[in-house]
């Protein structure tokens, strides 16, 4: 029979390199997996260094992305297509995001929808897979940010009941592994991550907020929030300065860490839908 079409979003991470693995072994029988990268410019270059092992270790021909932004026009971002060699270091792509949309917060979070979601969405139109799924890298005990949508399977959750212990073994017996501790994944300096993630990444490396200190200078006064001459980047209206100068926190604060590996994946674009696909 025909295998379906599937688009398998690598974020980078330990998890979706693994679910990018066990696709290939278990459901190519099932599935013709196509496997999507997007980058922000922000990512760690070790992060980029173990996409680049991973792509070609288990063969999944990636396709890289970054976003293509059409500023003065209603559109969504579309997609440019680059590779390891030619992918954005600098935040270039970000940058082109917040030029046009304002800056990412609690409030705004277009960041994920424009620098991901809508550059691999657009990729697929133009390529054949508009209506085909995707599948995303939330493992079984993160199973909370499991959102079911009719466009998304979350196989690591719902089919091999994958756990990060699970997930650190078998990368144990590769022959290499992501070099980087775990608060350095996804964009270095993310908002989402937890006060607890941002100090430590701001005791042992405050120049990763830089570019959203100069983010800040430039872009502060686009779109604010009603009733505010700016737009602050992070939680609790802190600038990245403040941020990256581990100004005292109150007590009260809660270390909230909502940068999950898949970027975005749990956010709904319509309403949520009560089914989870299983095979």
């Amino acid at each position: 029979m025909d295998r379906e079409p599937i688009v398998v979003a690598f974020s980078g991470g330990r998890t979706s390199g693994y679910m990018s693995y066990w696709i290939k072994r278990y459901l190519s029988h099932l599935y013709e997996p196509i496997f999507v990268y997007a980058n922000t410019g922000l990512e760690h270059e070790k992060t980029l260094e173990f996409i680049d092992k991973v792509d070609k270790h288990l063969e999944l021909n990636l396709i890289w992305v970054e976003a293509k932004v059409y500023h003065n026009e209603r559109k969504a971002c579309g997609y440019n297509l680059v590779s390891y060699e030619t992918a954005s270091r600098n935040g270039e792509p970000f940058e082109e995001v917040i030029k046009k949309y304002g800056l990412p917060n609690q409030n705004f979070l277009h960041c994920t929808r424009e620098l991901k979601n809508n550059p691999i969405k657009a990729w697929k139109q133009d390529n054949g897979y508009k209506d085909s799924r995707i599948a995303l890298g939330i493992r079984y005990d993160e199973f909370r940010r499991v959102k079911a949508r009719p466009d998304a399977i979350y196989p690591l959750a719902t089919i091999s009941k994958t756990t990060k212990e699970d997930i650190l073994k078998y990368w144990s017996k590769q022959p290499f592994d992501l070099e980087i501790e775990e608060h350095y994944g996804n964009c270095v300096s993310c908002y989402k991550k937890s006060d607890k993630k941002l100090k430590m990444i701001a005791d042992e490396n405050p120049n990763y907020f830089d570019f959203f200190i100069d983010m800040e200078n430039k872009y502060e006064t686009i779109k604010p929030k009603d009733g505010e001459d700016k737009r602050i980047i992070f939680r609790n209206y802190r600038t990245a300065y403040e941020v990256k100068n581990n100004l005292k926190l109150p007590d009260n604060i809660m270390d909230i860490d909502e940068c999950a590996e898949e970027c975005g994946s749990v956010i709904m674009e319509d309403k949520e839908w009560l089914m989870i696909y299983v095979i």
